[in-house]
């Protein structure tokens, strides 16, 4: 039986994770930015999603972010550890890491790089799920991943005992559609885009993930919480006065503008690790202009 999980809708805040200017984890300055989501009206945290750069960071790194992230957030918070991986060994460790350490759920994309087939994948998820009791969202990111969770696919994995939902980043309309439609009964499906999000709830997701909510949690909230109690203009134009930020952030990396804007505010961003650029102040001359235009300082 599926467990019930009250964190399944709303905004999850994509945490970034702070470098020093030698590129060494900030394990100080991302508790403090955890403390500072735990006082949020976000829904869950996640740390090490995509946004997150879990895929510049080693196995040890991983683990130290996780620990933290349970740590500063000290029950506050439902936390959701990104535990994806290429090898389902290594996913599979670090999984039940993070059930250790006292994540809430976890995160996973299917195996990348190895050009896996559908097996490959539903065995994957499988054989974590029967080794590691705890709640799976999965994450269908294929532009990244190099396999595309279908609306099929989603319907197969809900039968998992510990699979719970789906953070879907896919851009084909009608499979965001479709995975609502066919998967929805059975499984959270969130948009894993904040620049889809608007789209994604009116397609009747549970909720968004984002990592500008990292600095300013609030404005999503306010945008999820518009859309769910009917006031849609409001909503809507709240979503569309971030075209700007999406633009910035499309045309320098999220991420980046993202590290950017938290330490203009106070929070600790810092450097991109490598090969991820970091972008020079003259890049971001646009980005105070921005912030301000949606009542951030």
């Amino acid at each position: 039986m599926k467990k019930e999980l009250n964190f399944l809708h709303g905004i999850h805040t994509i945490l970034i994770t702070p470098f020093k200017k030698n590129y060494e984890l900030d394990i100080e300055g991302h508790k403090k930015n955890v403390d500072f989501a735990a006082k949020s009206s976000a829904h869950a945290l996640v740390c090490l999603g995509t946004q997150g750069e879990f895929h510049s960071l080693n196995s040890d790194e991983q683990k130290q972010i996780m620990k933290a992230t349970v740590e500063a957030n000290a029950g506050r918070k439902p936390i959701i550890c990104g535990t994806a991986h290429s090898s389902t060994l290594e996913a599979e460790a670090l999984t039940k890491y993070a059930k250790e350490v006292g994540a809430d759920a976890v995160l996973m994309t299917p195996p990348y790089y190895s050009q896996v087939t559908w097996k490959g994948v539903h065995d994957h998820f499988a054989r974590i799920s029967q080794n590691v009791d705890m709640p799976i969202i999965m994450y269908n990111a294929p532009d990244r991943v190099g396999f595309n969770l279908t609306p099929e696919h989603l319907v197969q994995l809900s039968a998992l005992d510990n699979v719970v939902g789906v953070k879907q980043a896919s851009r084909n309309i009608m499979e965001l559609e479709e995975s609502v439609s066919q998967a929805g009964s059975k499984l959270a499906v969130f948009g894993g885009s904040e620049a889809m999000m608007w789209p994604c709830m009116a397609l009747g997701m549970v909720g968004s993930s984002s990592t500008a909510a990292s600095f300013m949690p609030q404005y999503f909230v306010d945008i999820y919480d518009a859309y769910k109690q009917g006031r849609m203009q409001e909503g809507y134009d709240k979503f569309m006065a971030l075209a700007p930020f999406r633009r910035l952030s499309k045309k320098l990396g999220h991420a980046s503008v993202v590290k950017a804007a938290m330490d203009r505010i106070g929070l600790v961003g810092g450097p991109m690790r490598p090969p991820l650029v970091t972008p020079s102040e003259a890049d971001l001359k646009e980005l105070d202009g921005i912030l301000a235009s949606i009542g951030i300082k």
